[in-house]
């Protein structure tokens, strides 16, 4: 198989699990002429923005690392090669515990490098991500022509988003009817964590409040990493890293939420609903602090 198709991997299925990109996210449209289509703004409730996946017979939704860093770009803008994972360690993670974790998290590390356009440092983690999917047997999870359509539309953002969603579903479908459900529920733990730790650096050197709010949004997403790694708890591996993540969701519980609801504005014209309704993020700054202490510590545990 096409070696930057396998590399892919786990950008699909760490990556896009949420839309993203644009000022608006449509929601609900059909062809044909005099549709109603669903319109939403960026900044919504995080239930209206996610893709749902199920694992194992359940229901799951999780945040995405490359929404992640789409807004860090957004509001740092200077790329920061030190947040990113050293991509020569894949030759130490001799268990496929780390393995499948670490394909999440250099997926998300390639996310990041390509949403900067650092062609450089992302060929670096396609080729770490190949020998791990080599290890862990899943580099068969997509035909060659999204791989071929990703290429092709690399200039055009929206376009990829498309093409990686549906990459997203293939992949999830791969494994699923592998039965790798572990896998799929640690690749995208990894990619998970590295997303939120992408999210706790970069606010430490920017104090932007829309990635505290980003920050404190993954308390939902965290309850979610927490059930699906319930579910495959047969080693030490899996048993710290769901207590370090249950330490971690106590701080998560003394953020508080409020939740603003806009009339929908219709326009009948282009037969379209926009759909506002917001919801804000209180933290206090010493939780805040402590969650970005102890997403620093279980992440650098998990890459070491």
């Amino acid at each position: 198989m096409n070696f930057l198709f396998r590399s892919l991997l786990p950008l699909f299925l760490a990556g896009f699990m949420i839309s993203c990109g644009g000022d608006e996210i449509v929601v609900d449209s059909e062809d044909g002429d005099g549709t109603d289509i669903d319109v939403i703004s960026n900044h919504v409730l995080d239930s209206m923005s996610s893709l749902n996946t199920a694992i194992n017979g359940k229901m799951f939704s999780i945040p995405s690392p490359i929404q992640m860093a789409t807004l860090i770009k957004s509001k740092v803008g200077v790329f920061n090669e030190n947040m990113l994972t050293n991509p020569e360690n894949v030759s130490t993670f001799t268990t496929n515990f780390k393995r499948a974790i670490n394909m999440g998290v250099y997926g998300a590390d390639l996310g990041y490098a390509t949403i900067y356009e650092n062609n450089t440092k992302a060929i670096s983690y396609l080729s770490s991500i190949e020998k791990l999917s080599d290890e862990l047997g899943i580099a068969g999870a997509f035909n060659q022509s999204l791989l071929e359509r990703f290429i092709e539309n690399g200039n055009n953002p929206d376009s990829m988003l498309t093409i990686m969603s549906e990459g997203y579903r293939e992949g999830d479908k791969f494994l699923k009817d592998n039965e790798q459900h572990d896998v799929a529920t640690l690749i995208l733990t990894g990619g998970w964590i590295e997303g939120l730790y992408f999210a706790t650096t970069s606010y430490e050197t920017s104090n932007e409040q829309a990635i505290a709010d980003r920050i404190g949004e993954q308390r939902t997403g965290l309850k979610t990493i927490i059930e699906l790694l319930q579910d495959y708890n047969s080693d030490e591996f899996y048993s710290k890293l769901i207590a370090d993540l249950q330490d971690l969701l106590i701080e998560f519980n003394k953020i508080k939420f409020n939740y603003t609801f806009i009339e929908p504005v219709h326009d009948p014209a282009n037969h379209q609903t926009n759909i506002k309704s917001k919801s804000s993020v209180n933290i206090d700054p010493a939780v805040l602090t402590s969650i970005i202490t102890k997403v620093k510590a279980i992440r650098n545990g998990l890459i070491s």
